[in-house]
Formats: structure tokens, C-alpha cells, sequence
């Protein structure tokens, strides 16, 4: 099912016609599959995480610190092999709208935290659009919506000690083990010395459909041309809270970050539906180069949201349910910030 007649070198959705990000009534307009009908919807899950971070108006629900940047996208010359449709047709790069983040609901959190990183991409061709939504992980926390809901009601802190309760967390562990591989990649390196020496990770499957009409599933990986760099002991004591934005600042007025974005193929029991358990095929495609030019003000991207089923032309979401409900999930926080 998988072949790697276009792999070029082995690993370490829907048709969307807009060219502007959704507007918050495309959102709310948007279909939610839900797993069944115990899982929680989407008003739930935002109202979890804003019981463990609080509900602060003009903040994202998640990834709430975080700052804009522009650059733009350039689709390799053997892309267009692999996935049909005019974002990967030609060799010719389209606008990249680019929003770096640190995971969770806290803008006041330091960029020296031993948490996930975002890189959130909105590509504008002329007759679609493209967002690639990736934390800095290959696997995510929950498999469901339900356990989503329950990992983070696990860390509510309690009135008295201003802490988690462990024996919750524990009981969430307990219940729903897969939660904790993304804690535990985490933790073991230390935070990124930049954004731009971060490899970044989709954890959700999509479909990626030829010119013949053959799919393969793949999740996307984003590797930095810099390569991958934590921070070294002396770097992570000595380093401010705040140090991302002016190091890419700094970086950026030398030369471009940049990074090449492929497909990993999936292995043959790799799941199609839970973005909380890591890959093991090893075969990849190359599907361009992603240029980040310079650092921009908040208001380039700070209203927008990046969708990740707002698909190109030959590219399909999977059914992972966690996948399926983050469009109407964005639409609840967007409506919550914008108060």
C-alpha cells in the first residue's frame, strides 16, 4: 500500500479554495465527527483548558505566548509526483504566514520551559489555501477528545496548594497511559535554542492523493536545515524568560531560517487515528522548502487561525477524532479572545 518509489531519504484535506485564513463563521460552520457521543465537543474541551490556565480575553486558549513571522513556501520539483493540485504544481513559492508558539495556556510562561513548542503555517496560492498546525514533538498528549479533557482536569490546580493534585494525575495515567510520551520525550532534552533549530511535527495522518488517484498516508515533519538545538546546561540557567524572539530577530538579520517539510509515510501499523502514538515507517517524501524571511508584528497573525483541515487540493484528513473537531474547537476560543 505504502511505496517509496518518491522517499528521498529515510526519517532521523480537504479541498480548500479560500486564499485568506477562516473567518470565525467559516469556523462555526465547520463539521465535527465525533468519536461518539460521550466524547466531549468542542466548547468542552476549550472550557479545560481555560480551568487549568484561566480565560484571559485577546489570549489563545493554547499556545497563547507566541509571536508572528513571514516567509514563504517553495514546493519541491518532485512534489507534484506525489500530490495533485496547483499548491504543488510548480516550482514557485507562495506567501507563508508564520506563527511560532510555546504549548499551553500561559502568555506569561518562560521560553526556557521543558514544553512543547508550535510552528503554525498559513500558505496563500491563488486558488487555495494551505495551514500546517505542528508542535515540536511527534506525538501529542491525548488520543481523544475525551482524554484531552481529562489530562487537563487532571492538572487543575488545587485552591489550597495552588498545585496539581499528583493523585489525579495519577489516576489520569493510569486511565489513559499514552499521555505520557509526549511528557516524557520532553523531558528528556532541555528547551530549544531556537525556533529555528526545531523540528516540528503534524501527529495527525492525512491522505496525500497523486495525479493517478493513488493515496498514501503520511504525517508531516518539519526538520530545520540548521539542525536541531537545545539549549546546553550554562545556556539554560543563564538565559531570560524571554530570549526566542530577539534570537530569531538576530538570526534572521544574518540570513533566512530555513527548513524542509516532508511527508513521513506510514509504516503498516502505524494509526491513521491516534496523534499520541509515534511512527515507526521511515520512509519520506520530499514536499518542499519553507523560508522564514523575517519576524513580524502581532497583528500579522495574532487574529488569525490556523486550521489543520484546511487542506490543499490532494491532500485529505484522516478520521482521528482529535483531528476532526479542532476546527469547530479554534472557533470557540477564537470567539472567546475576540470578547
Amino acid at each position: 500500500m505504502h511505496t517509496t518509489k518518491f522517499a528521498t531519504k529515510t526519517l532521523f484535506g480537504q479541498f480548500a479554495k479560500v486564499a485568506l485564513p477562516m473567518t470565525l463563521g467559516a469556523l462555526l460552520a465547520q463539521p465535527v465527527l465525533a468519536a461518539d457521543e460521550a466524547e466531549p465537543d468542542a466548547t468542552e474541551m476549550v472550557n479545560a483548558l481555560n480551568r487549568v490556565f484561566g480565560a484571559k480575553p485577546g489570549v489563545r486558549a493554547s499556545h497563547a505566548k507566541g509571536f508572528c513571522a513571514k516567509g514563504e513556501f517553495t514546493p519541491d520539483a518532485q512534489a507534484g509526483r506525489f500530490v495533485k493540485g496547483p499548491m504543488f504544481a510548480a516550482n514557485a513559492p507562495v506567501p507563508a504566514s508564520i506563527r511560532f508558539s510555546i504549548g499551553g495556556g500561559n502568555p506569561g510562561i518562560s521560553d526556557k520551559s521543558r514544553s512543547a513548542r508550535g510552528l503554525a503555517v498559513h500558505l496563500t496560492h491563488p486558488k487555495e489555501a494551505y495551514d500546517l498546525v505542528l508542535i515540536s514533538e511527534p506525538v501529542f498528549f491525548a488520543a481523544t477528545p475525551k482524554s484531552f479533557v481529562s489530562f487537563l482536569d487532571a492538572r487543575v490546580a488545587d485552591p489550597v496548594t495552588r498545585k496539581p493534585n499528583p493523585e489525579k494525575i495519577a489516576a489520569h495515567n493510569s486511565r489513559y497511559p499514552e499521555g505520557k510520551l509526549q511528557g516524557s520525550l520532553l523531558a528528556a532534552h532541555a528547551a530549544p535554542a531556537s525556533y529555528a533549530t526545531t523540528p516540528y511535527f503534524s501527529n495527525h495522518a492525512f491522505g496525500f492523493i497523486n495525479r493517478e488517484g493513488a493515496r498514501q498516508w503520511a504525517r508531516l515533519v518539519v526538520e530545520p536545515n540548521a539542525g536541531t538545538q537545545y539549549l546546553n546546561e550554562a545556556e539554560e540557567k543563564d538565559q531570560p524568560d524571554n530570549f526566542l524572539e530577539a534570537e530569531l530577530q538576530q538570526r534572521l538579520a544574518k540570513a533566512p531560517a530555513t527548513f524542509t517539510i516532508y511527508a513521513q509515510l506510514a509504516g503498516p501499523n502505524d494509526s491513521l487515528t491516534d496523534p499520541s502514538q509515534q511512527w515507526s515507517g521511515t520512509s519520506r517524501v520530499a514536499l518542499g522548502n519553507l523560508k522564514v524571511l523575517e519576524v513580524a508584528a502581532k497583528a500579522e497573525c495574532d487574529g488569525m487561525t490556523y486550521v489543520p483541515t484546511t487542506l490543499p487540493e490532494g491532500i485529505v484528513p484522516s478520521a482521528d477524532p482529535l483531528l476532526q473537531i479542532r476546527a469547530a474547537a479554534y472557533a470557540v476560543s477564537l470567539s472567546r479572545r475576540l470578547k
